[in-house]
């Protein structure tokens, strides 16, 4: 089979996947071998790690099958693996543990020999020496036109709009103002129109929304405001500082690991941080007005939420696309989440019809869930090694891995020694000063050398990769041992607890159905009628009950049941069923042979009328060996549509200092906090209810992906 990966970069030049892929099956045929699949990778960074490519993951599940599809994967070019060492390698050593070897076009070799795995040394080296020069002319042109007060690309800040865009080094950010028929436009004019209304009319944001949609002052994709939209660009960095911070190590998506990459001390690792000044749109006095409006907003809702706190608030999402947020009702007080499509996005929009859930009982699940997973140590364990296996890989070879490259080096080394004195020799007969003899044993060696420090830093890969595997060893069994402070600390957590830890999780809750409405009807009407008689409702009609109530109603007449042919011993176990249950008169049909609802509905009412449902009960109630049960009063729990609960499990969780050393041993404690991990977990459970009846639940099906390195605290990116 084949592997291939191009980046955006690269599909710009024209090397598409179409491109590689008809050279690695032209030769693959070449070899006269059998061509399996193509997996292939369009638009993928070559710095991403095997496990974070989507085809690249999946060629890997399919190698640890049995039997294996495949014992070779062809790419067209070393980059193709991966432009770092960290995504070069362990992909092809995990290959070769498994009995799989990798074929490179390009330069026709393959790491079945020690020449062909020299190649692919050289070659890695290459792809990494590439990416770095690639990165570093690009980080410091972006680096020296922030200097220069230029624009380096991405979202530009509403307001401003970009000048002389296109031409090299000229591009600058300006306020967008214009005029048309002698009218400013522009939107840099909405921004002062909005603070208009804030500031001088006292509106809030969704007034002025309206307003401004109304005056046509629209967004810059042409769409009306909404509250949220408007206050963030109103509320601009930009718009209150005028400036844009270059390389900002605050910014949240530089705290996620999605921006700005930072370094172990918080600063930039590519350039410095600069900011760049932007023409301001307010003036100093006119932005202290505009925050104090905001405040003023901003504290009337906050009155009106105090003292209600939602934990779950914009992590339920609903089957519309949108979010569930907490609302209190007013009347009851009940405390709710009321999906966020409710609302339209601008005056007169469309709206979604989602259902309310009731707060406390979807949260009452939720954290049952999540107690349930962190207190159990073998379902933790189960998801450290799963964790291990996808993000580490096979965890065989290392150790004869790296004897082999000591007895690589310790040759190469010997070699070199070798050469140093034999050409020393030859410079002194050929009667060479120092300074000749010196460069004529330096270009001896120079491959040698080079060959030698691709050995060293394989090795050191080898190595780091190893220490990774036992570092996921180790957190596997701590994983144990923090279920276990789980289990003690949990049950106690008190409500501002539990949102800390659904926060730290960063919990996500999908509904995957309907949310069940209940609906107000009345009660069941056999059920009430043995409520009214005190009596219990049997749960069977035996064959010596029956005996004695065929006669009763198969006599001619009203309610024979000759009329609609109902199957009779199956119509009053159906009822007597429906007064056990609650349920509707539909569903109490479905249990008969044939026969619907409404006509199990006329039976029932004409027995009822006419003594005969009396005489079938008082039947039944005479056998002492016939069970009954009493009359079920109906369920008062809201009803919970079926939900997928995912979030992120940082064993980091439940390490308490509680100032008790004397108990735990002092090793196993550090090595607790040293190695915590990251991993995501996903829980889906079924969970309904119906009135009379307790709640059903599905048994649980835990899956696992890990999501980041090794060590990484990263926010999770979700499969």
């Amino acid at each position: 089979m084949d592997y291939l990966r191009v980046s955006t970069e690269e599909q710009a030049k024209g090397y598409g996947i179409a491109y590689t892929g008809k050279k690695t099956a032209k030769y693959i045929r070449q070899k006269g071998w059998s061509h399996t699949d193509t997996y292939a990778d369009e638009g993928f960074s070559g710095s991403l790690e095997a496990h974070k490519r989507k085809d690249l993951s999946r060629l890997m599940r399919d190698a640890r099958t049995e039997p294996r599809p495949f014992d070779v994967v062809v790419v067209h070019e070393e980059r193709a693996i991966g432009r770092r060492g960290r995504a070069f390698w362990p992909w092809v050593w995990e290959l070769e543990d498994l009995g799989v070897f990798v074929a490179v076009v390009k330069d026709d070799y393959d790491n079945t020999t020690s020449a062909g795995r020299s190649k692919m040394r050289k070659g890695a080296d290459y792809a990494e020496d590439e990416r770095e020069n690639i990165r570093d002319r690009t980080q410091g042109g972006l680096q020296e036109k922030a200097e220069e007060g230029g624009y380096t690309g991405g979202t530009v800040p509403f307001g401003w709009r970009i000048r002389d865009q296109g031409k090299k080094g000229e591009s600058r950010l300006v306020l967008d103002v214009y005029e048309e028929d002698g009218v400013a436009k522009g939107e840099a004019i909405t921004l002062r129109r909005a603070r208009y209304l804030l500031v001088h009319e006292g509106r809030n944001w969704t007034q002025a929304a309206v307003v401004l949609n109304s005056e046509g002052f629209l967004t810059r994709s042409g769409v009306p405001w909404s509250r949220e939209n408007l206050r963030a660009r109103v509320m601009s960095r930009a718009v209150l500082e005028g400036m844009q911070v270059f390389r900002d190590p605050h910014s949240k998506d530089a705290r996620s690991g999605r921006g700005t990459k930072l370094g172990r001390d918080g600063a930039p690792v590519f350039g410095t941080t600069v900011v760049i000044k932007l023409d301001e749109v307010f003036t100093e006095e006119e932005v202290r007005e505009l925050k104090a409006a905001a405040s003023r907003i901003g504290t009337q809702r906050a009155a009106r939420e105090r003292s209600h706190a939602y934990p779950l608030s914009k992590r339920i999402v609903s089957r519309c696309g949108a979010y569930y947020v907490g609302q209190i009702q007013t009347l009851t007080g009940r405390r709710k989440y009321v999906c966020s499509g409710k609302q339209p996005r601008h005056a007169g929009g469309p709206v979604c019809g989602c259902s309310q859930i009731d707060a406390d009982r979807i949260e009452q699940e939720v954290w049952r869930r999540i107690s349930r997973l962190l207190k159990d140590p073998e379902e933790l364990m189960g998801l450290a090694r799963e964790w291990a296996d996808v993000t580490l890989g096979a965890r065989s070879g290392h150790a004869d891995r790296i004897e082999e490259l000591d007895a690589q080096i310790a040759v190469q080394e010997r070699a070199i020694t070798t050469v140093m004195g034999a050409t020393a020799i030859q410079a002194a007969q050929q009667g060479l000063d120092q300074e000749a003899a010196t460069q004529m044993v330096t270009q001896a060696t120079g491959p040698m050398n080079a060959e030698l420090g691709q050995l060293r830093k394989l090795r050191a890969e080898a190595v780091a990769w190893q220490r990774q595997n036992e570092a996921a060893e180790r957190r596997a069994s701590d994983l144990k041992a923090l279920a276990e402070r789980a289990r003690a600390q949990m049950p106690s957590m008190n409500d501002a607890e539990r949102a800390d830890v659904i926060e730290l999780i960063d919990l996500k809750v999908t509904l995957q159905g309907p949310v069940p409405v209940r609906k107000g009807r009345a009660c069941c009407a056999v059920g009430a009628w043995f409520k009214e008689r005190d009596l219990h409702i049997p749960v069977e009609v035996p064959d010596t009950a029956w005996a004695v109530i065929e006669p009763l109603v198969t006599k001619t007449g009203r309610g024979s049941g000759k009329s609609t042919d109902l199957p009779v011993r199956e119509a009053i176990e159906a009822i007597l069923w429906k007064a056990r249950t609650a349920e509707t008169w539909k569903e109490a049909a479905r249990r008969m042979s044939r026969g619907v609802g409404k006509s199990l509905m006329s039976r029932w009412t004409r027995w009822s009328t006419d003594s005969t449902w009396e005489r079938i009960v008082q039947t039944l109630a005479e056998s002492p060996a016939i069970p009954a049960v009493s009359v079920p009063e109906p369920s008062k729990e809201p009803p919970l549509p079926e939900i997928l609960v995912e979030g992120v499990v940082d064993p980091r969780l439940f390490h308490t200092d509680d100032g008790d050393d004397n108990d735990r041993d002092s090793e196993t404690h550090v090595g607790m906090v040293a190695s915590s991990t990251t991993m995501s977990w996903q829980a889906a459970m079924t969970a309904s209810a119906m009135p009379g009846c307790p709640s059903r639940r599905a048994a649980p099906d835990f899956l696992s992906l890990i999501r980041e390195e090794v060590g990484t605290m990263c926010s999770p990116r979700m499969i």
